[in-house]
């Protein structure tokens, strides 16, 4: 199954080594979880600017997440879904990377549900695949 974490899973995860970690690790060692330059600068942006942590830290997050998801495209085109625009390049990713689920936490596109055939799932509904 091919899978998109959102920015808010992925840095929950990482930064929380929570419950979204969980899944995190599981998926990715089930099934083919893909992250985009996107997704990565996006994270790295949040990580420096809202948590108290170092650049060691940061990098080694982005190393994890470079080693651990597969490489997927960064869409060039980006039709306006959602009320955030940082949603709708989310949602253009897994349409271009053929991601069958997206994982998130984010309220504008779990609203969605579906969109183009993908899945948009919370966290704790991933065990339900």
């Amino acid at each position: 199954m091919r899978i998109l974490f959102d920015t808010n899973v992925i840095i929950s995860g990482f930064v929380s080594q929570g419950y979204s970690f969980d899944v995190i690790k599981d998926a990715a060692n089930k099934h083919a979880v893909y992250s985009t330059e996107y997704l990565l600068k996006e994270i790295q942006k949040i990580l420096s600017t809202k948590f108290p942590l170092s650049g060691e830290t940061i990098n080694s997050i982005i190393s994890t997440v470079k080693k651990q998801f597969l490489e997927g495209k960064t869409a060039n085109t980006v039709e306006k879904i959602s009320r955030d625009p940082k949603d709708d390049q989310i949602l253009a990713d897994a349409v271009t990377n053929e991601i069958y689920v997206i994982i998130t936490g984010d309220k504008d596109l779990l609203e969605l549900k579906n969109y183009k055939g993908i899945r948009i799932i919370m966290p704790r509904d991933y065990w339900k695949l």
